[in-house]
């Protein structure tokens, strides 16, 4: 078998070898780009470098439409051009999708939920799971996000109040974030945030990406080998596999599904045990894994979710969830750090939020409102797009339409891209999100004072497709990220709290931040360990009990 399965690869390489030597006939060819010093790897070692943020900045200077080099001399497409991202993310959605290979790899982790279903599935899945993301939602929501946040400002109290000299709130900012999911998720939690504990479950989620990454160089094989191999043989060969980085990661897939359906075993039971009427009048809270059993419960044949997909969620939301908003906090309170003018304006703002409620928690339509919070949020994810690496294949021959025409290498005029099947695209978030031509000569600088002043007329003729604030940060269209309103409360509830009760300073450490699937930072560009110490000072008496959270 294992023969048959190794001429099947070669044949594969051998054609897909063949059809990059081939003559290219592609428009792309004729734009744009720099030269690549490898016609095997392209440009993606730059592109995936974690430390690669000036070649990022370089090629966006090529223009809204331009191109790379993939792997065997194959052309890449790059672009942030507002049509054309219009065209990808929303009108065109079905020929653009995400790469196979990613949809596969997450298939395999995960199983067959958000990240890793296309079509009707996927529309079908999102429309079940909607409903924990709406405002009223949210709203019942608000009291837990409290107590979570109150545990951790008891935390990070303690720690102050021991005259530790520096904290790590990235470390904080992971196991509140997961925390926070956790609860929304399945109403389970993971972490008190008081002290160190471990769960199996999270502590396989956190492990993921790094123990991943460490067969980063084995991706390419992977995304050839999988199609040639049954899939009830996938995870059999898997095991035979003599490599201890792949036992790790089985071993946390494992982890993670286990509980997932230990969770999802349990949700089931309290749900059958309390009915499953689907009550929207109550005013209680209600988590994603009762949602979706409600939703199941009510929900006609065709639109009934199968019990997989169900449980492939709960490990879905509690990964995605929890490094994108953990990573945004922490730049937050970077560019803070870095500019005590506005911590100080931002505090004042939060403090006499928080005394016209006797010094208690703020209202969630209050704090959602709050000028300068929100104008800090957006500036932040403005300019940090904490997801940069965001890429669609052609599943088909397309036209790509521009919002300008861009001249060729040959001197020629191009209002359109052919776009043949099969193309890689990278789209380019961050540079749509900084762009001058949209955003002003300061585009590249950290201002939050641009959100209380009318916004660049520009914009409003750009027609940007993202589903936030003209920005491409949470995508657009019907695979935008459906918990950015999530997000959005997570990271106002954190800093409304955090602020009131510290200050904060960046600790005299070399910090350097990596680009991956969720920007992180970490202590010098050689480890790969996500630290941010910070120097925290108390602002009031450290009595850090619930009594006077």
């Amino acid at each position: 078998m294992i023969h048959y399965v190794l001429l099947a690869a070669l044949t594969w390489l051998a054609w897909k070898l063949v059809r990059a030597l081939m003559p290219s006939r592609s428009q792309i060819d004729k734009l744009p780009g720099p030269p690549s010093t490898s016609w095997l790897t392209g440009h993606l070692p730059q592109i995936y470098d974690n430390q690669g943020w000036a070649f990022h900045g370089e090629i966006a200077k090529y223009g809204p439409v331009f191109k790379l080099q993939n792997t065997l001399g194959r052309p890449m497409l790059c672009v942030y051009d507002p049509v054309a991202m219009h065209s990808i993310a929303v009108k065109d959605a079905h020929i653009f999708e995400e790469m196979q290979w990613f949809l596969d790899l997450t298939y395999d982790t995960f199983g067959p939920g958000l990240l890793s279903t296309v079509g009707d599935t996927h529309r079908k899945q999102r429309k079940l799971i909607n409903p924990v993301f709406s405002s009223k939602n949210l709203q019942r929501l608000t009291p837990v996000f409290y107590e979570v946040v109150g545990r951790l400002t008891q935390g990070i109290g303690a720690l102050v109040k021991t005259g530790t000299a520096e904290v790590d709130m990235a470390d904080f900012f992971g196991r509140t974030a997961l925390e926070l999911v956790g609860q929304a998720a399945v109403g389970h939690s993971f972490d008190p945030l008081t002290e160190i504990k471990h769960n199996p479950y999270s502590d396989a989620l956190k492990a993921y990406l790094p123990t991943l990454y460490t067969l980063s160089s084995y991706f390419q094989l992977y995304a050839f080998l999988r199609p040639l191999i049954p899939p009830p043989l996938r995870r059999p060969l898997a095991n035979l596999l003599p490599s201890r980085r792949m036992k790790a990661v089985l071993h946390i897939l494992d982890t993670m599904h286990e509980s997932a359906v230990e969770i999802y075993n349990e949700k089931k039971r309290e749900a059958a045990a309390n009915g499953l009427r689907n009550d929207d009048a109550s005013d209680r809270a209600k988590d994603l894994m009762t949602v979706l059993l409600q939703a199941n419960a009510g929900a006609s044949e065709e639109d009934t979710l199968p019990e997989e997909e169900l449980i492939s969620q709960l490990s879905t939301f509690l990964f995605a969830a929890t490094d994108t908003t953990s990573s945004a906090l922490a730049l937050t309170l970077h560019r803070l750090a870095g500019r005590t003018d506005v911590q100080e304006k931002l505090r004042e703002e939060v403090q006499a939020a928080k005394r016209r409620h006797g010094g208690g928690a703020i209202p969630y339509d209050e704090l959602v409102a709050l000028p300068y919070l929100d104008a800090v949020c957006r500036e932040t994810l403005r300019v940090h797009v904490v997801a940069p690496l965001r890429f669609r294949e052609a599943r088909a021959d397309a036209v790509l339409p521009l919002s300008k025409p861009v001249r060729g290498t040959d001197g020629e005029l191009l209002h359109s891209i052919f776009v043949p099947k099969g193309t890689r695209i990278f789209v380019l978030i961050q540079a749509s999100n900084v762009s001058p031509e949209l955003w002003g000569a300061d585009a590249h600088e950290w201002r939050p004072e641009r959100w209380l002043e009318p916004l660049p007329d520009a914009l409003a003729g750009a027609k940007i497709p993202g589903v936030y604030s003209n920005l491409m940060t949470f995508w657009g269209g019907g695979r935008a990220c459906i918990g950015f309103k999530f997000s959005q409360l997570e990271m106002k509830v954190v800093l409304a709290e955090l602020l009131a009760a510290f200050s904060f300073e960046e600790a005299a450490k070399p910090i350097a931040w990596n680009i991956g699937e969720a920007i992180y930072p970490t202590i010098g560009q050689c480890s790969t360990r996500p630290e941010f110490p910070m120097k925290v000072t108390a602002l009031k008496p450290a009595s850090f009990t619930e009594a006077t959270l």
